[in-house]
């Protein structure tokens, strides 16, 4: 009787429990239901493209505009012309006719050496021509009067030798004064040492009093610096491409000079030619443009940077550089279609300027691509968008 009434007690607990149980897993799922339906419901509202969360964006909009293609470079000036002021006579230096660092004409007296001594050696050579030309004159005369003698049998022989030999002496006289004369005349002009070309001239070596030796240690040097050059370095990428161009259209570009203080000179090129080679070592070649510079402001041996730029603008398709996503070497972008969603895209790019890109293939003006959000981890190809600002 006690083993049947434990029985009974047992098998009333198990029900009892079994029911608590059962309540405890229907209160449970109905919970965990309704956090689904909560959950499908914001996510719903969030993306409707297959569930993907939607990006919130920024997007700016692809447009056409004048593109004023410019390229900057490191440029060193130059003189297109230097010379080397060199005396050409020995003797002591007597005058000194300029000021150091002052601007020069062609032909400007620059120094004058020893003059009064050339000068006398000048006077003395013309005085010698003149003794050779009254002899000549002399002989001249007794060589034609025994030349009438001589055809009358009235003169030996012997005397109208003597007298043709003595003519023929004094005109050879004559022609080696006259030599003479000349190497005179200029040695004296070279006394006075001049200008070859207009430039600035530099620091003299010889000073007042000093013995100089002709052709010896340069005793100044000039400068032309109006024109001047700019010589820089592009590579042969860019070499090919301005060969393209052609040189009827270098009135069509003008470069923009970067001085050390900041200042920008615009300048027109009024010459531009390349090196006859290509540097094997870095793949560059040399270009030279003489510019003018009328101002003085452009010094040569000074470094500059400058800007090439085109006077004729041409149409392109342009978007901020910041919208461009490099990936395994290829350039794409976000496009954001009409339906709101992410479309990627890649794109040939071209120069940038001003923080702006222009691109070459793969965009359309009027297409907007995404600026803003690009970090987002849940950005890929279709995602949908939410535009928060549009520029």
């Amino acid at each position: 009787m006690k083993k049947e009434k434990v029985l009974k007690k047992i098998k009333a607990i198990n029900k009892d429990s079994i029911k608590n149980i059962n309540k405890k897993y229907v209160y449970f799922g109905a919970f965990a239901l309704l956090i689904l339906v909560a959950g499908c419901h914001f996510y719903g509202q969030r993306g409707t493209n297959m569930g993907m969360p939607m990006v919130n964006a920024t997007v700016a909009v692809a447009a056409e505009e004048d593109i004023n293609s410019s390229k900057s470079y490191v440029a060193l000036v130059e003189a297109i012309n230097s010379v080397d002021v060199v005396a050409q006579v020995s003797g002591s230096m007597d005058k000194v006719n300029f000021t150091e660092g002052s601007f020069v004409k062609k032909d400007d007296v620059l120094f004058v050496i020893d003059k009064e001594r050339y000068q006398a050696n000048y006077d003395l050579a013309q005085a010698q021509l003149e003794s050779a030309q009254a002899n000549l004159t002399k002989t001249e005369r007794d060589y034609e009067r025994q030349k009438q003698l001589s055809s009358k049998n009235i003169a030996s022989k012997a005397t109208f030798d003597a007298a043709e030999s003595a003519y023929l002496q004094a005109k050879a006289a004559v022609s080696q004064a006259k030599a003479q004369l000349d190497l005179a005349r200029i040695d004296l002009n070279y006394t006075e040492v001049k200008a070859y070309i207009d430039g600035i001239i530099g620091k003299t070596k010889v000073t007042v009093g000093n013995f100089v030796r002709a052709s010896a240690e340069p005793l100044a040097r000039v400068v032309q610096i109006d024109p001047i050059r700019i010589a820089f370095s592009i590579t042969d990428k860019e070499f090919l491409a301005a060969q393209a161009i052609g040189k009827q259209n270098i009135e069509d570009f003008e470069i923009n000079i970067e001085l050390a203080s900041g200042e920008v000179l615009k300048k027109k090129m009024e010459n531009v030619f390349a090196n006859n080679e290509v540097n094997m070592g870095t793949a560059t070649i040399a270009v030279y443009a003489d510019v003018r510079n009328e101002d003085k402001q452009l010094t040569p041996g000074s470094y500059v940077r400058i800007s090439v730029t085109s006077f004729k603008p041409q149409k392109g398709i342009v978007i901020p550089e910041k919208a461009v996503v490099q990936s395994e070497g290829n350039s794409l972008v976000f496009v954001v279609d009409e339906n709101n969603t992410a479309k990627v895209r890649p794109v040939e790019l071209g120069e940038t300027f001003d923080g702006k890109q222009v691109i070459l293939s793969g965009l359309a003006a009027g297409e907007k691509v995404m600026i803003g959000g690009l970090t987002n981890r849940m950005l890929r190809d279709g995602a949908p968008v939410n535009i928060v600002n549009a520029q």
